[in-house]
């Protein structure tokens, strides 16, 4: 990222920020209300309960939801999974923006065992961090939206590169965080 890309994007974060400030909206939701945005299911796969956290400690604040649905089991014992990670860092600016500058970086790495590297999305106040690994063929990608959001899609125990799959989930994910 550009010094001048870096410098746009801390004005534009605080923006976000400020009109939060204005609405009263300064802490994280509640893990429960968080938990509404996981996907309601995935074709072929059985949901486990939905998981979920909120701290809070002074000006600190963020809460986390989280799914696993599991596929049948293929022929050599595994089962793949689809694991959904939400995270509302509202109440927490300075985290958020650890978590964003790599995302954002324009940095991409690839070997014969490993790509990673950020991603380009096509989502306002967003950027994206694909992990796939060649061997086993899992995929993740973690993504950053509105100066407050965090959405993680990992695809376990697929055989096939699935990396177009959990980009496509996680951006329909955070479409739902538009306006919020």
């Amino acid at each position: 990222m550009t010094s001048g890309a870096a410098q746009a994007g801390l004005q534009n974060a605080e923006k976000f920020q400020q009109a939060r400030v204005a609405k009263g909206d300064t802490v994280a939701m509640a893990y429960t209300d968080l938990q509404k945005f996981l996907p309601a299911s995935f074709d072929g796969y059985t949901a486990e309960a939905p998981s979920g956290s909120s701290q809070s400690m002074g000006g600190f604040s963020m809460a986390q939801a989280e799914q696993t649905w599991k596929g049948p089991a293929k022929a050599d014992g595994s089962t793949p999974e689809i694991q959904v990670t939400l995270v509302d860092f509202s109440g927490t600016q300075q985290a958020y923006g650890m978590m964003a500058a790599p995302m954002l970086s324009g940095f991409k790495q690839e070997d014969a065992h490993r790509r990673a590297g950020s991603v380009k999305v096509g989502l306002a106040d967003t950027g994206a961090w694909e992990d796939f690994n060649k061997d086993n063929s899992d995929a993740k990608i973690t993504m950053v939206t509105r100066y407050r959001y965090m959405v993680t899609v990992e695809a376990r125990n697929q055989g096939e590169d699935r990396s177009k799959m959990v980009l496509d989930l996680a951006e329909s994910i955070a479409k739902k965080f538009d306006g919020k």
